[in-house]
């Protein structure tokens, strides 16, 4: 496959990965939460059954005072063992939710504890609670477990027949017959027939939302097990298709380096040279907000590119040996516009904050603090911090690298220079990063040295004839 249909794969994937990653972002943070809905389902209408339970002790309270306002006749006894129920009912509630893994018991016990209470509210003649013996069934459906939900049914059947059975015992005006008859079959049985027809509709009516809410539930949970996989296909493939643009990145960088002897050595010493410098200034306590991991990692990516405009730079220019004439000077100098025009047509990588970057480094790392550096002529923080840092990091290892027009410097005189440039050609804070960092700086180059002699030598010496044979060729 061709460059051009590389980079055109490339950018249709991210475009697909654009389309899509805003709507999955959306549900990411709730996926997040839990590794299953029902679960945290539970342990949510948990929270609001022991909310009612906590909510009956104020109803118990309610009850006392209305009695000693004569709003009800209740015994005030009756009234503190309704009290002290729903408390012993909160305490153990808690208790259970404390432990987070008997969450299926926590949700039996508060459901019947609150059908304890309207069993026992129930059961006085003076405290009128009919329908409410069919909240419980339906506050189980909230569970979504058919299991939860017909165990409550019959318990809370079984109990409204227990609490209807002590309001005919205590004479409740439900159960006066109007034909005169008292016996419990011609009081009781018919009463609770009425209310058992009454039950058995909330009975199908609680399973079949059970049925339809877990139905509702599951497929959401498969969907969103669908999303989750979805999602993290595409991260993986997006970190994949970016890691394949930065290795392309840096076979760009080393076709350079065959273009001009040192270009491509030099952008693999700037790249450790910029990591260095990046997290030597967050040490000293500088752009600590700006120089987070994922930035100092994009702009070390980034340095790679920083001198790609050479590329439209002669070889006889590069390569020359001895000082640049005027001319060749300018043109030099045109290589950090040609370096933006370049990375204006790379392919956008992830968000397009690389792309950013790398044109920054490539326009910018020639500018100077003090405003008389190449080619826009700005300063201070007008250049961007990427920018400033390559132009450190560019410095640093022309000084302390051989050339074909000049032996390498040594590091304290490099030092030296940094020291005497602090507020003209560099911000201050960036020489001193580099300054404080002379040892990493000296390991760093000793390890490129001892890489790189023998192949630069075999270079170097083949420019050497080159150039040799052109000037007698011109003297002829």
């Amino acid at each position: 496959m061709t460059d051009i249909g590389v980079s055109a794969n490339c950018y249709k994937y991210s475009m697909l990965h654009d389309k899509y990653f805003y709507n999955i972002l959306k549900l990411e943070r709730f996926m997040s939460l839990t590794d299953n809905v029902f679960d945290k389902n539970f342990s949510y209408v948990n929270k609001i059954t022991f909310r009612i339970l906590f909510f009956a002790n104020i109803t118990t309270i309610v009850i006392f005072i209305l009695t000693l306002l004569h709003v009800f006749s209740v015994d005030l006894r009756y009234c503190l063992f309704l009290f002290g129920y729903s408390c012993v009912c909160t305490i153990v509630s808690n208790l259970l939710h404390l432990l987070k893994k008997r969450k299926y018991l926590t949700s039996i016990f508060n459901l019947l504890g609150l059908e304890g209470f309207i069993i026992f509210a129930g059961s006085n003649i003076y405290i009128g609670i009919y329908m409410t013996f069919g909240l419980i069934p339906i506050l189980a459906t909230l569970y979504y477990n058919k299991r939860i939900t017909i165990v409550i049914d019959i318990c809370s059947y079984l109990l409204m027949l227990l609490a209807l059975y002590f309001k005919y015992l205590n004479g409740a005006s439900l159960f006066i017959n109007l034909e005169g008859n008292t016996g419990i079959m011609a009081t009781y049985f018919p009463v609770v027939m009425g209310f058992t027809i009454e039950y058995t509709v909330i009975f199908f009516v609680s399973i079949l939302l059970t049925s339809r809410n877990y139905s509702l539930l599951n497929d959401m949970n498969s969907t969103l097990d669908k999303l989750r996989d979805s999602n993290e296909e595409i991260n993986t493939k997006n970190v994949q298709l970016e890691d394949t643009q930065l290795k392309i990145i840096a076979f760009v960088a080393e076709c350079l380096g065959s273009h001009d002897l040192f270009t491509g050595n030099h952008v693999m010493h700037t790249k450790e040279y910029v990591t260095m410098i990046c997290n030597k200034l967050k040490e000293l306590g500088f752009y600590t907000e700006e120089l987070t991991d994922e930035n100092i990692s994009l702009f070390t990516s980034a340095a790679f590119l920083h001198d790609i405009g050479k590329i439209h730079i002669p070889e006889g220019i590069l390569n020359k040996i001895g000082k640049f004439t005027d001319e060749e000077f300018e043109r030099m100098k045109s290589h950090p516009a040609e370096g933006r025009r370049l990375l204006e047509f790379l392919p956008k990588i992830g968000d397009g904050k690389f792309n950013v970057i790398a044109i920054q480094m490539a326009f910018c790392h020639h500018e100077k603090w003090n405003g008389t550096g190449y080619p826009q002529k700005i300063s201070g923080f007008d250049i961007p911090l990427c920018a400033r840092i390559m132009a450190c990091a560019d410095v640093l290892d022309a000084l302390i690298s051989k050339r074909l027009y000049k032996e390498p410097m040594s590091i304290d005189e490099a030092m030296k220079i940094f020291e005497e440039s602090k507020g003209t050609h560099f911000e201050s804070c960036i020489a001193d990063a580099v300054i404080a960092s002379r040892e990493e700086i000296q390991k760093i180059d000793e390890y490129f040295k001892k890489k790189e002699t023998e192949s630069n030598v075999i270079e170097q010496q083949w420019w050497a004839s080159y150039h040799q044979k052109l000037e007698n060729h011109n003297n002829r």
